[in-house]
C-alpha cells in the first residue's frame, strides 16, 4: 500500500517559512560549525510541523522521527530496564526479524537496553522509528554515525540508500528462509559532522549553516541529479571544503605555546596528595571477567596493567566490551562485572550492586577517575535539567563545581576556546557540540589521575575536533606523569602520538596492535 504523504505530491511535504521547504523525494544533509544553529532549526521545525498537525493543516499521519541525543537520553530513561526483543516487539514480528538482521542485532537480543554501547543503541533506535507506526515520514538524524564501528557506518550507508529509494528486494534470513522484506520508503534530514558522511549518492541538496545572529543562516545547495556526476559531486566536496574553512576563519586560533603554557599551568592546579609517585600502576584487572545476566559475555579472566605514563587506546567493533569495561571503572550501576579485581592508581574499585547513581563513589575516587562519554553527557544532561529547573545552572558552573579548583574551570573554558556566550547559558540550551565541549573542559578541569576519552569528538565538527585533538596530545606529552589516559574511537586517525600502544578486545581478551595492525582492522 503506498504511504501516505504529509501534502499534496506538487507541494513540499514539510516546510518552516519563511523558506525552508522539503519537497517530495527529497534528502537533505545539514553541515555547519558546532553552535551555527543546526539543533535550533530542526527543533523549530518539528515544533512546527506538530502545530500544523493540531490545526489540522497536516494529516494526523503525517510523522516525523527523529535520532538525536535528547532522543537517546529519553529513550533510556523509557526503555532502560526493558530487553531488546521486548522494545522491537518480540521475534514474531517479520519487520522486526527484518531488521534484527538488516542492523545486527541478534547478538544483543535478550540484554536489557541500558547495557548497549553507544553503537547498538544507535541502531535499536533506528529499529524502533521504523517498526513504529504510523511509518515516518521524514527521518530526523542528528549525527548518527557518531558511535558506529566501520561496518556499521557502511551498514547504515546502505540503510539510508534503501530508505530513500525503498526497501524492495528478497531478504535471506540467518535460517536459510525467504520472505519479503518490509516495504519501506521515507524522506531524510541528517546532520552530518564530517565530510565524508555528506554522501552524494543519497542527498539531493545540502544545507550550509553560517554563523550568524540571523534565524535563517543558511544556503540550500542542490547536488547533481545524475549520480554518475563525479566532476559534479567533486566540486561540490570542494565547495563544502571552502565552506568550512571560512566559517573557521571566523573562529578564535590558538598557538602551540599558548596551549602548551594553558596545559602546564592546569595541571599545577592538582591536588600535590593526589600525585602520582613510583612505579605504582595507574590500571591494573586482574582476573576481570564482564557479562551480563550470565548470557553475555564479554571479557574472561583479563589480566591487564599500564602505568601513568603509557598512555593507550582502546580499539574494538560496536558491542565488545569497550563501554561495558569504561563503566566498570567508573563504578556505574549494572555495569557487569563478574569476576576479578579492577584498581585504579593503586585502589581497588568497589563492585557496586546497588541502583543508585555513580555519585555514591566516594570524592576521593571521583577525582581520581573522570571520563568523557555519551553514557557521562547523557547522565550529566539530566542531571542540569533537574538543577535548572530549580536554580537555572549555568554551563560554567558545571565546569567549576567539578573542577580542582577556580582557576582551573577558567583556564579549561580557555583551553577549549569555548565563547563567552557559552558560559551563561544552561547545557540544555547549547547544541550537542557545545554541550560536548563544555564536558570535556569540566572532566579535564577535574585534573584527574585517570582520564577516559570514549569517543570523544562525537559532536564536534571538523575544526574543534582537530583543536580537541591538539589539547589532549598537548596533555599527553606535558602532563604525561600527572594523568593516565585511555582513548576509546572507532576513528585510527584520532589515536595521536602520544597513545604510545593500542589494544583491542578481541575473543574475550585485550590483546595489542601495532599502528600498522589498527589501520588494518578498519
Amino acid at each position: 500500500m503506498a504511504q501516505k504523504r504529509c501534502a499534496t505530491s506538487s507541494g513540499p511535504i514539510i516546510a518552516l517559512p519563511p523558506n525552508y521547504k522539503l519537497l517530495p523525494d527529497d534528502v537533505h544533509c545539514l553541515v555547519g560549525l558546532n553552535g551555527s544553529g543546526k539543533t535550533q532549526f530542526l527543533a523549530k521545525l518539528q515544533k512546527h510541523v506538530e502545530a500544523q498537525k493540531a490545526s489540522g493543516e497536516l494529516p494526523a499521519s503525517c510523522r516525523l522521527a527523529s535520532l538525536s541525543l535528547d532522543d537517546h537520553r529519553e529513550f533510556v530513561a523509557q526503555h532502560g530496564n526493558r530487553v531488546v526483543a521486548d522494545v522491537l516487539g518480540g521475534i514474531g514480528s517479520p519487520t522486526a526479524r527484518d531488521l534484527i538482521v538488516r542492523l545486527g542485532l541478534f547478538p544483543v537480543w535478550e540484554q536489557q537496553v541500558r547495557h548497549l554501547s553507544t553503537g547498538e543503541m544507535r541502531k535499536l533506535m533506528l529499529a524502533v522509528a521504523l517498526v513504529n507506526t504510523p511509518k515516518a515520514s521524514v527521518l530526523i538524524l542528528d549525527q548518527p554515525f557518531d558511535g558506529l564501528d566501520v561496518k556499521a557506518r557502511r551498514q547504515l550507508q546502505w540503510m539510508l540508500e534503501q530508505l530513500t529509494r525503498g526497501f524492495t528486494r528478497l531478504l535471506v534470513e540467518t535460517t536459510g528462509a525467504k520472505h519479503e522484506a518490509f516495504a519501506y520508503k521515507t524522506q531524510v534530514l541528517l546532520v552530518a559532522n564530517r565530510l565524508e558522511q555528506v554522501l552524494p549518492e543519497i542527498f539531493t541538496h545540502t544545507l550550509l549553516f553560517k554563523q550568524c545572529e540571523s534565524d535563517h543562516n543558511y544556503e540550500v545547495v542542490a547536488w547533481s541529479k545524475r549520480e554518475d556526476d563525479g566532476a559534479r559531486n567533486k566540486a561540490m566536496i570542494h565547495h563544502l571544503e571552502a565552506f568550512y574553512a571560512e566559517e573557521h576563519e571566523k573562529r578564535i586560533k590558538m598557538t602551540d605555546t599558548e596551549l602548551v603554557y594553558l596545559v602546564k599551568k592546569l595541571y599545577k592546579c592538582q591536588d600535590k596528595a593526589r600525585r602520582h609517585h613510583g612505579n605504582m600502576p595507574a590500571l591494573k584487572l586482574k582476573g576481570v571477567s564482564i557479562s551480563y545476566d550470565n548470557k553475555r559475555s564479554l571479557l574472561k579472566n583479563v589480566n591487564f596493567v599500564r602505568y601513568m605514563h603509557e598512555h593507550w587506546a582502546l580499539l574494538g567493533p560496536n558491542g565488545s566490551g569497550k563501554s561495558s569495561l569504561m563503566r566498570v571503572l567508573m563504578q556505574t550501576p549494572g555495569h557487569g562485572l563478574a569476576e576479578g579485581e579492577v584498581y585504579v592508581v593503586g585502589k581497588q574499585v568497589k563492585t557496586m550492586v546497588s541502583d543508585s547513581i555513580s555519585e555514591n563513589a566516594t570524592q576521593e575516587s571521583k577525582l581520581r577517575l573522570e571520563t568523557v562519554s555519551t553514557d557521562q553527557h547523557i547522565q550529566i544532561l539530566n542531571k542540569s535539567l533537574q538543577v535548572e529547573n530549580m536554580d537555572g545552572q549555568s554551563a560554567f558552573s558545571l565546569i567549576e563545581k567539578n573542577a580542582a579548583s577556580p582557576e582551573a574551570a577558567k583556564l579549561t573554558m580557555h583551553l577549549l576556546m569555548l565563547p563567552n556566550s557559552v558560559h551563561a547559558r544552561s547545557l540544555s540550551q547549547l547544541s550537542q557540540g557545545e554541550q560536548k565541549l563544555v564536558l570535556i573542559a569540566r572532566t579535564l578541569a577535574a585534573c584527574p589521575n585517570l582520564l577516559i576519552l570514549d569517543e570523544i569528538t562525537h559532536g564536534l565538527d571538523p575544526f574543534n575536533r582537530a583543536h580537541v585533538l591538539r589539547v589532549i596530545e598537548t596533555i599527553g606529552q606535558h602532563a604525561a606523569q600527572l594523568t593516565h589516559m585511555v582513548l576509546i574511537t572507532h576513528h585510527e586517525e584520532e589515536i595521536t602520538p602520544c597513545f604510545s600502544s593500542i589494544f583491542e578486545i578481541k575473543d574475550n581478551q585485550i590483546v595489542e596492535l601495532s599502528r600498522q595492525d589498527a589501520v588494518k582492522t578498519k
